[in-house]
């Protein structure tokens, strides 16, 4: 079966490259990420593995997001964590710096958390938000009390998303990660602010919508409030039906930043600042991209 999904994923893909537009980054083997991806998730060092606790379906699913996206497990860019039966595929901080860098209106990005003695302060430039930090040696182990995302547009326009510590635990509050958010609160932190300012960018860029829609339905994975079209995993769903269907991109935005932008879900102020399988059958097996009618969306 391991071989099975391997290679359906890797046909898949071929297929998404030589039809549909999807274009890896340049470097990146599939084959060697789904590899090591592969090791990871048959590791059954400390007691049942991940093969074992999902589905096939699950698996090959966050299998061909990774692809798509164009991460490994070998560079730290993904985690694979399992929800019941369903293997879910969710980036970290590393991957959410690759995907965005591989952005065609994105230039550059970084994110930093912001520690109890640091000093800091936001000030406002031309009517725009922008964040003043000077991190202390002193403070390194202190609790962060903030964290900000600068995205740096093509045009070169800084894009600031400032979260505070209550908005972050108002966000990981409905994420389904909470062992990964305390053992890495520093990465989770700074890659919380960044997803957020990144959903622009994201949904304006003129990049393939098979990576545009990968990149939203990972992001959407991790977040109980935000399954709008998930998938329902049973033991009576096949591969085919799951993996067939390219994801699907959210609606495209204007390509421009607004000046000021307020996302009120979750009070963060983002702006513009100008710079210089056990019961599968062997018939289920068979073909794992037959063209069979997509299962319909879970609307419960």
């Amino acid at each position: 079966m391991a071989n099975a999904i391997i290679e359906s994923v890797t046909k898949r893909v071929a297929d998404m490259q030589q039809n549909e537009g999807l274009q890896l980054p340049k470097g990146y083997s599939a084959t060697n990420a789904l590899q090591s991806a592969w090791l990871e998730l048959s590791d059954n060092s400390k007691g049942q593995s991940l093969l074992e606790k999902t589905t096939p379906e699950s698996q090959a699913k966050a299998l061909l997001g990774m692809v798509i996206q164009g991460l490994s497990p070998a560079k730290h860019q993904v985690y694979f964590i399992p929800y019941g039966q369903e293997l879910t595929l969710t980036r970290s901080y590393f991957g959410s710096l690759a995907i965005l860098q591989r952005l065609d209106n994105v230039s550059k990005v970084w994110a930093e958390v912001i520690r109890d003695g640091d000093r800091w302060d936001v000030r406002s430039e031309d009517g725009r938000l922008a964040v003043d930090w000077q991190p202390k040696v002193e403070a390194l182990d202190n609790d962060i009390v903030a964290a900000y995302a600068v995205i740096r547009d093509t045009d070169g326009v800084d894009t600031y998303t400032l979260m505070t510590r209550k908005q972050i635990d108002q966000s990981w509050s409905h994420s389904k990660n909470h062992k990964v958010q305390q053992e890495f609160g520093d990465q989770m932190a700074k890659r919380t602010v960044l997803n957020r300012a990144a959903k622009f960018f994201v949904n304006s860029s003129s990049d393939n919508d098979l990576l545009l829609g990968a990149i939203n339905d990972t992001t959407e994975n991790e977040y109980d409030d935000e399954q709008t079209d998930r998938r329902d995993v049973t033991t009576g769903s096949s591969i085919d039906n799951l993996i067939n269907e390219a994801p699907k991109a959210a609606p495209r935005v204007a390509k421009k930043p607004a000046p000021k932008q307020i996302d009120n879900s979750n009070e963060v102020i983002t702006n513009a600042n100008s710079t210089s399988g056990a019961n599968r059958t062997p018939a289920a097996e068979t073909n794992l991209f037959s063209q069979e009618p997509p299962i319909q969306a879970d609307q419960g």
